[in-house]
């Protein structure tokens, strides 16, 4: 009977695993991910010793349209983040954790992530960003898959409001740019700067209202986040115009800003409070969760800062804002995550 047992519950394991293969091919992910991590972190130990260069990287030069003056920070950035990412992706399959799906979208987001801004900081593309630009792309596509496949809540929430928000990002990011190429300033800036607002609080609306586990309906959420996404877009950019202008004090246009800014974070949350109300008496803690999540998150969005100037092309300053997206949405969909849970849904 023992015997037998054992081997019903050997036969439903193995089924299980069969099964989870056919939507996450382990195999597959166990070779990309440990061929970037010895990449990544091999390249980054280089790039470490060697940060003044060597005659096998390239010179020191290369890095004329970036902040820094030798290889030691983006050598860090690569074995430690991209490199480590990797990793962890790697022992996760290796283990079949749950968690394997989304370290693999991590992994593969990464290194994606890591090309494109490498490309577009030192302006050229080889062999060898393609390389690692299809293994990011396959890794990220394959955790996707196995993550929504999963049925996980935590999994759909990440993998739906990342995306929502970075498609979303990137509207006012190309606006914003097109906007300065053409010395578009004053009432032109603000309302097409308001209108790029709302697509992207429509389209960050319409993918949390997808990945939320409660019955919402999915049109008003996505409005109503885009109505408020327009208003916090409008408020910003009247706010730079009334700086730029210099007409008022610096004491009461500071004053000005904190109440903006207050506004501004819990504006978005306030406005989703109406519609998820109606189906749970802790919608206001998410509003809460929200504030904070705009807060630690929206700093990301500015990081290319230093990368970028009057003088930079439109594609290079559409991939570098399209990376500090990346990272704000990442940050934002995992903390406003933790709001969805204390919402009593989860």
């Amino acid at each position: 009977m023992t015997a037998t047992t054992g081997s019903k519950a050997s036969g439903a394991q193995t089924a299980r695993d069969a099964r989870d293969d056919a939507h996450f091919p382990r195999t597959l992910v166990l070779i990309l991910s440990v061929f970037s991590a010895l990449s990544c972190i091999g390249g980054g130990m280089e790039l470490l010793i060697w940060h003044h260069g060597n005659r096998y990287l390239p010179p020191l030069d290369t890095l004329h349209y970036t902040p820094f003056q030798d290889y030691l920070v983006p050598g860090l950035i690569l074995a430690l983040v991209v490199g480590g990412l990797q990793l962890v992706c790697a022992l996760r399959a290796f283990e079949r954790a749950p968690s394997a799906p989304l370290a693999c979208v991590f992994a593969g987001g990464s290194l994606s992530a890591w090309v494109v801004a490498e490309s577009a900081m030192l302006r050229s593309v080889d062999a060898l960003h393609a390389l690692y630009l299809a293994v990011g792309l396959v890794l990220l596509g394959l955790g996707i898959r196995a993550a929504l496949a999963s049925g996980e809540v935590r999994a759909r929430w990440l993998v739906f409001v990342t995306g929502g928000e970075l498609l979303g990002f990137a509207v006012p990011a190309a606006t914003g740019i097109a906007l300065s190429k053409l010395g578009a300033e004053g009432t032109t800036e603000i309302v097409a700067l308001g209108a790029a607002g709302a697509c992207e609080g429509l389209l960050l609306g319409a993918a949390q209202a997808w990945a939320w586990p409660l019955p919402i309906r999915r049109g008003r959420y996505a409005v109503l986040t885009a109505s408020a996404a327009a208003l916090v877009w409008v408020a910003a950019m009247s706010l730079v115009q009334l700086i730029a202008a210099d007409t008022m004090p610096p004491v009461l246009i500071a004053a000005v800003g904190g109440v903006l800014a207050i506004f501004g974070l819990l504006s978005i949350g306030a406005a989703q409070w109406f519609e998820l109300r109606k189906y749970t008496q802790g919608a206001w803690r998410f509003v809460v969760w929200t504030a904070l999540a705009w807060l630690l998150a929206l700093p990301f969005s500015f990081a290319p800062g230093p990368f970028v100037d009057a003088s930079t092309p439109f594609g290079v300053q559409l991939a570098l804002w399209g990376i500090g997206g990346l990272l704000m949405a990442v940050v934002m969909a995992l903390i406003t995550w933790c709001g969805v849970r204390r919402v009593g849904t989860c």
